[in-house]
């Protein structure tokens, strides 16, 4: 099957919980990215599936293979566990040329020179570092030591594909041409790859499938599509680009009057029929669109928009396509 199987997974550093009783599955061929804030437990999941670090208990099972188990003592050894790990930080060793640091877990498996070099020569080609093989890591951009660090993770054929926050350090210009590549190796590798960002534009470009976590636990497991239009709470709402809240007494007392409502910018529509009034207090441009920060009533809204036709001081009116309606009482959200 592949399937990587996560149960009751926790993990402690001290007398701090950073996972708790955390259960998920991804299957094979999945590309499976986690997001969250800083400290919510991302790497430390990535570091438990790779053997990096030991849980207090919990299992780990790929393809129904035990890694870890507390209840049955097993442990496998990291280096046992053939998982690929693409590290934020690049991790390559400075000493060794882009062909030595790629060829590096085979040649710790003592596979045969040849097949290492053609092994190698291939994976130049697939990350775009043809002729870049006897360039030492001080001579690479940025960009091109994470293509050497790609290559060097799936060198040795892993069964499955860790990748934590791969881009950070990564320019804007060039993280579209890397998370295509991450999108076109996971059609070739056929195995399970776990991305973990804090970016949620990433996750929507290459994500099946988005789990948001927050304090060690997932809050919502879905695919991109269902969790930007039905997110679970104001906190997964927030995260996901949701940067208009307010209370439903200022939409004319459509909805009841406890009620917080959560409106994406993209979901207002200036009109000159609209329902609603506003003035435009602040226009931020953003090169492919353009930000309006509106006052109506009591309340500030942002409304995202395509053109340049409206300038600080204009009246304007609009209508509201689609409400999220948060209930302080149960803190879940109905989609109007």
């Amino acid at each position: 099957m592949n399937d990587l199987v996560i149960n009751d997974l926790e993990v402690s550093y001290k007398d701090n919980a950073v996972l708790r009783n955390f259960n998920i599955k991804i299957n094979r061929n999945e590309l499976l990215v986690i997001i969250g804030p800083s400290g919510c437990g991302k790497s430390t999941l990535l570091s438990s599936i790779s053997g990096l670090v030991t849980p207090r208990n919990g299992e780990i099972i790929y393809n129904n293979n035990i890694l870890y188990s507390q209840r049955n003592n097993i442990n496998i050894p990291v280096e046992n566990r053939n998982i690929g790990f693409v590290f934020q930080s690049y991790a390559l060793w400075p000493h060794m040329n882009v062909f030595d640091n790629i060829s590096y877990p085979l040649k710790v498996r003592k596979i045969k020179r040849n097949i290492i070099k053609e092994r190698v020569y291939y994976l130049l080609e697939a990350v775009n570092l043809k002729g870049k093989e006897r360039c030492y890591p001080s001579e690479l951009s940025g960009g091109e030591k994470q293509r050497v660090s790609i290559a060097r993770a799936i060198a040795a054929n892993p069964v499955l594909l860790l990748l934590d926050e791969p881009l950070a350090n990564i320019d804007e210009a060039l993280k579209h041409q890397l998370l295509n590549l991450i999108s076109n190796l996971r059609e070739k590798l056929n195995i399970p790859m776990l991305y973990v960002t804090h970016d949620q534009r990433e996750a929507f470009e290459i994500a099946d499938r988005i789990v948001i976590m927050k304090d060690g636990e997932i809050i919502q497991d879905g695919c991109p599509k269902h969790i930007y239009r039905h997110p679970k709470d104001l906190f997964v709402a927030k995260f996901m680009g949701c940067n208009n809240v307010l209370r439903s007494c200022n939409i004319k007392n459509k909805f009841c009057n406890n009620s917080l409502l959560a409106i994406r910018p993209e979901d207002i529509i200036i009109s000159e029929n609209g329902k609603y009034k506003g003035i435009i207090k602040k226009i931020r441009f953003k090169g492919y669109s353009s930000e309006l920060y509106v006052s109506f009533g009591d309340s500030k809204i942002i409304i995202n928009i395509n053109n340049d036709k409206y300038n600080v001081g204009d009246y304007i009116k609009f209508d509201i396509k689609r409400v999220h309606i948060l209930d302080d009482q149960d803190n879940t959200y109905h989609n109007v």
